[in-house]
């Protein structure tokens, strides 16, 4: 068998998630602006200034996450390999603070926008994260690193 041949065989170095986490809340957002365009609600006053300030939250955890990796010499996106599993900053209490972070993004946009028909797109967008990216990181995290990755999981939960 050549290398080239070798090489089509031989199994990515990376999680088979659904689709990029960004794709994905982006498509969400999109889909929740639709929503809101159909079905126009309102949340009344003051709640833009509260989205505003989890949106802006949760931009700067997920910089702050990006940082991170970018210090362990690792990749951030799901389409490359780990070399290392993160643990600092908001790793201590979160295995995935940057998909926690999309969540709480989504919601703030939702209030800035005032489009509360957002909202009731917020659980499918949880499902998905949940049982189509971040399952299939932690089957391959485990496979890769095995008891180091179990240890870290079994002190650190899912969410919060």
């Amino acid at each position: 068998m050549s290398e080239k041949e070798i090489k089509k065989i031989e199994p990515k170095d990376a999680p088979a998630i659904i689709a990029m986490p960004p794709n994905i809340l982006l498509l969400f957002i999109m889909a929740g602006i639709v929503l809101n365009w159909l079905f126009p609600l309102d949340f009344g006053r003051g709640w833009g200034g509260i989205g505003l300030l989890m949106f802006t939250s949760a931009l700067g955890a997920v910089i702050w996450c990006k940082k991170l990796f970018e210090e362990a010499g690792t990749n951030i996106s799901p389409k490359e390999p780990t070399i290392i599993i993160v643990q600092d900053g908001p790793y201590r209490y979160s295995r995935n603070p940057i998909y926690l972070g999309f969540l709480v993004a989504y919601a703030g946009l939702a209030m800035m926008a005032n489009a509360p028909v957002m909202l009731l797109l917020l659980g499918p967008l949880w499902y998905i994260l949940d049982r189509h990216v971040i399952a299939p990181e932690e089957r391959y995290l485990n496979d890769k690193f095995g008891e180091e990755y179990l240890a870290y999981k079994s002190t650190k939960r899912r969410w919060l």
